[in-house]
């Protein structure tokens, strides 16, 4: 019964108690003991596979005792241990392993008339290192019964038994986190790509707003990966620059159109709307909920200037002041309805003049070191990191598919 609740399967390996139990009562008392240990594991609800099970494993314990006795008598018969016992435990572990897994590829021949000796191969191939295992437990609960008397082999039995059991349980948990962390990991991606399917949506009325995601989301990732982040959370960051303007879709379109200098009082707060609306977005989305913060504040300055909710300085996270220079700069080399793109170097000039007063001074620092090492494609948020669409930017964002050799996402804007 306790085989059958706590049965120790290591990936394809199993250490089987039973085995242990009845191999050690084989060593240590004879082939008629270890049958009496095994009788509880012969029972099954079903009467055939009872029957079977008592006459295979029955033949097994007999066949690995008569090979036992012939190189040693039980340990509790002797005086003291031989090399006869070592001889006799092996090649009797061996007889009772080879033997079972005969029996059972013999029945599964009369059931699904497969090959006997292809079955054996089969069963067997995934199974010496734990048969080898039991064995030698067994044989070692033996000697400690010739040793130290029985009370120390049942506390060594009972101890390992433990022990096996533990390892087991923390295996199982193992498995059971990793399939959890390959759900979350399902749901992620759906979800995101569910968001990231409408900023492709509103790219298409708004072909500024996609180009600006995207762009910002480059900018914002590779600033992350310059300041030392893991990979994990350097995709957060691009996924949350590429998904910043999602609120966009609920903000009326005749908004979304005029530039913001334009705007009327109310027409400014439905655009000052947006980062609240895509914190929403986001929000509900597994393992998103601290980047829908960065997201809230992507619009924030350090000087308090910024929108929605005017946080300043050191209250702002350090991942929400990549998106505010990223997406500053981004919007400086892109053409907008209003205006044409700045070239590069006036973008930096604007940039740098916004260091230290709204936006973070090492951060854009660390932008400016990439635009010194990069070409001039990337200045401008042009060529070929820049050419993928909207959903599978943020897809790839969180499987590392479609990167470039330094691990880069690479995306486009519309």
């Amino acid at each position: 019964m306790l085989a059958r609740k706590f049965p120790l399967e290591f990936k394809r390996n199993t250490v089987e108690i039973v085995d242990v139990a009845v191999l050690t009562a084989m060593f240590a008392l004879g082939p008629v003991w270890a049958l009496l240990v095994a009788v509880p594991s012969f029972v099954f609800r079903e009467r055939l596979r009872t029957m079977f099970t008592s006459g295979a494993d029955g033949m097994s314990i007999l066949l690995a005792g008569a090979t036992f006795g012939a190189f040693s008598s039980p340990v509790l018969d002797v005086s003291a241990p031989s090399e006869g016992l070592v001889y006799g435990a092996v090649l009797g572990g061996a007889v009772f392993y080879l033997s079972n897994a005969f029996f059972n590829a013999l029945l599964l021949r009369f059931k699904y008339e497969s090959g006997v000796l292809a079955k054996m191969r089969e069963s067997l191939a995934p199974l010496v290192a734990p048969d080898i295992i039991a064995v030698l437990a067994a044989l070692g609960t033996a000697y400690v019964t010739v040793a130290f008397g029985p009370a120390a082999a049942l506390v060594l039995f009972l101890g390992g038994t433990g022990a096996l059991i533990s390892l087991h349980l923390i295996h199982t948990r193992q498995i059971e986190n990793e399939q959890l962390r390959e759900e979350n990991a399902a749901l992620l991606s759906a979800n995101v790509g569910f968001v990231a399917s409408l900023v492709g949506t509103l790219g298409e009325k708004h072909a500024y707003v996609a180009r600006n995601s995207v762009a910002s989301s480059v900018y914002a990732g590779d600033v992350a990966r310059e300041f030392g982040f893991d990979r994990k959370r350097e995709d957060l960051v691009r996924v949350a620059a590429l998904l910043q303007d999602a609120g966009l879709f609920a903000v009326p379109d005749a908004v979304v159109r005029v530039s913001p200098q334009r705007l009327n009082p109310d027409g400014r707060t439905e655009l000052a709307r947006h980062p609240e609306l895509s914190e929403r977005l986001l929000a509900g989305v597994p393992g998103f909920e601290e980047a829908a913060q960065w997201v809230r504040w992507h619009h924030e300055r350090l000087d308090g200037s910024g929108f929605p909710d005017g946080v300043r300085g050191r209250w702002l996270p350090l991942e929400a002041r990549m998106l505010a220079v990223a997406e500053v700069y981004a919007s400086l080399v892109l053409d907008t309805p209003e205006a044409p793109a700045l070239s590069p170097e006036e973008a930096r000039f604007t940039l740098t003049s916004l260091a230290g007063e709204s936006l973070d001074r090492e951060v854009v620092k660390a932008l400016l070191r990439l635009l010194d090492r990069e070409d001039e494609a990337y200045a401008r948020a042009t060529g070929e990191r820049f050419a993928r669409s909207v959903p599978d930017a943020a897809r790839s964002g969180l499987s590392r598919t479609g990167t470039d050799g330094h691990g880069t996402l690479r995306v486009v804007g519309r």
